[in-house]
C-alpha cells in the first residue's frame, strides 16, 4: 500500500472516530468519476471538514482550493494536507463561505458543507464557475431520511433541501442531474 493510501484510510478512520462527516464510498466514487470524465483541473470545494475529500481529489486535479469555518477542523484539514504533501495543490481558507469574497474561477464546485445553506452557496459561488463548469452538492437527500421520523429541526433542514431542489429544477441557468 502506497504512503498516500495508507494516510487516507486512517483518514477516513479518524474522521469516523470523532463523528465528523466525510463523504461516502458512493459520493467520493461519483466525485473522481466526475472529475476524470469532465477533465477537470480547478475545484473550489465548500466544506473542507478535515481535508479527506480534497485530499481525494488532489490525485486527479491541479489546484483544489478548499473552504472550512471551523478553525480546528481547518488546522486538522491543513496539517492532513501537509502530511501526504499537498500544501502545492490544495490551499485550505479558515473562513464562513458565505462572507468570503473568492474571485477566481474553477471548473468544478463541490458544495458539502451546512446543508441548510445550499441555496446561499449556489448563488453565491455559482458565478465562479468557468464555461460548462460543474456544480457538485452532496447529499442532497440527506441519507434519505424519513420525513415523518425526523426531529422538528431535521425535518426543517429536509424542507430547505427540497426546496433547493425545486429550485435547481427550475433554474434555466444549469442542466440539473439527481443521482
Amino acid at each position: 500500500m502506497t504512503k498516500m493510501k495508507i494516510a487516507t484510510s486512517n483518514l477516513k478512520e479518524e474522521a469516523l472516530l470523532m463523528k465528523i462527516p466525510i463523504i461516502t464510498d458512493e459520493g467520493l466514487f461519483f466525485l473522481i468519476e466526475t472529475i476524470k470524465k469532465h477533465q477537470v483541473k480547478t475545484i473550489l470545494e465548500i466544506g473542507s471538514a478535515i481535508g479527506y475529500s480534497a485530499i481525494m481529489m488532489a490525485a486527479h486535479v491541479e489546484k483544489i482550493v478548499t473552504v472550512e469555518r471551523e478553525e480546528e477542523l481547518a488546522n486538522i484539514a491543513r496539517e492532513n494536507i501537509k502530511e501526504i504533501n499537498l500544501a502545492s495543490k490544495v490551499t485550505v481558507i479558515n473562513a464562513d463561505a458565505l462572507n468570503l469574497e473568492i474571485t477566481e474561477t474553477f471548473d468544478l464546485i463541490f458544495i458539502d458543507a451546512a446543508k441548510a445553506q445550499y441555496e446561499k452557496f449556489f448563488i453565491k459561488f455559482k458565478n465562479n464557475l468557468t464555461k460548462d463548469g460543474i456544480i457538485i452538492c452532496d447529499n442532497l437527500n440527506f441519507h434519505n431520511l424519513d420525513y415523518q421520523k425526523a426531529s422538528k429541526s431535521t425535518q426543517n433542514l429536509l424542507k430547505k433541501l427540497a426546496n433547493f431542489k425545486k429550485i435547481l429544477k427550475a433554474n434555466n441557468e444549469f442542466e440539473t442531474t439527481y443521482t
